[in-house]
């Protein structure tokens, strides 16, 4: 098994999710705010899937999508990060808001059976592009499943696993995100710069315009594309599975997928479970 994130992260060369969180926050903008609003309320279903419920963000990183929850009314929010920085971007966010008393910043590990069961449970449990880099995914979904309330939904983003040899398999990438992490200032300036060069190759190649598609990026759940690009390169421990595996292991669970929206190659697969 590789080396848990959570204490690695703030090892001399390891990337920090919230290092990188603190830089995307500081060029966040009303718009990436209401284009992660617009992609819970999406794939939830409406606002009235949200208003009144109770929202638990695992992983919550910068602290976007819980700021969209309690935008959206959401009766009780609880941000859960195991990164120091992460959990104070979210901090940040919270306290730019009023600090409200429903809304809760809390250190933890998805992977740390006591603290999940002390968090109670949920109408929504929302973790998108987490567990997977926590260093063991399965012990992760085991956990996080206790927090989803009879009737409530779990939104979980998790990698595809990609075979596609032109677009870089997942076996791939997991070789140059140990590289990555494993490498001092300068090779990972010149590993991101080459990533880059990589990404806007292929967008020649599909026929589209890299400048435009830059400049939009911010659609796609009002991330950043050159945050998005670090955070993808230093995204390890990484693992990756098929619809098909995370869909069988869920329903082993006593969870109902409801909603799967499929990754082209190696982005990550959403899913919408019901505990049922």
């Amino acid at each position: 098994m590789e080396e848990l994130y959570e204490s690695s992260y703030n090892k001399k060369n390891h990337f920090s999710f919230g290092q990188n969180w603190e830089n995307y926050l500081s060029h966040l903008t009303d718009a990436k705010i209401a284009r992660a609003k617009l992609s819970l309320v999406n794939f939830l279903g409406g606002k009235n899937k949200i208003k009144g419920k109770s929202f638990i963000d695992i992983g919550c990183g910068s602290g976007l999508f819980s700021l969209s929850a309690y935008l959206l009314k959401a009766s009780k929010i609880t941000s859960v990060d195991v990164d120091d920085f992460s959990i104070a971007c979210t901090k940040y966010l919270k306290n730019k808001n009023s600090n409200p008393k429903n809304w809760a910043v809390i250190k933890g590990s998805a992977l740390n059976p006591s603290f999940i069961n002390s968090l109670g449970q949920f109408d929504i449990v929302y973790s998108w592009g987490v567990l997977h880099h926590s260093g063991n995914m399965y012990k992760a979904f085991d956990h996080v499943v206790k927090l989803v309330k009879i009737s409530g939904v779990l939104y979980l983003a998790i990698y595809n696993d990609n075979e596609k040899i032109f677009e870089g398999t997942s076996k791939f990438w997991l070789k140059v995100k140990k590289v990555y992490n494993q490498s001092g200032i300068l090779p990972k300036k010149i590993i991101l710069y080459l990533y880059c060069a990589y990404y806007i190759l292929g967008l020649l190649l599909q026929f589209k315009n890299p400048y435009l598609y830059i400049k939009n990026y911010q659609s796609n759940r009002g991330m950043n594309w050159l945050n998005d690009a670090i955070d993808w390169l230093g995204g390890y421990p990484y693992e990756y599975a098929s619809p098909e595996t995370i869909r069988n292991y869920f329903n082993k669970l006593g969870f109902v997928c409801k909603k799967v929206t499929k990754a082209r190659s190696i982005a990550c697969n959403e899913y919408l479970f019901v505990n049922k």
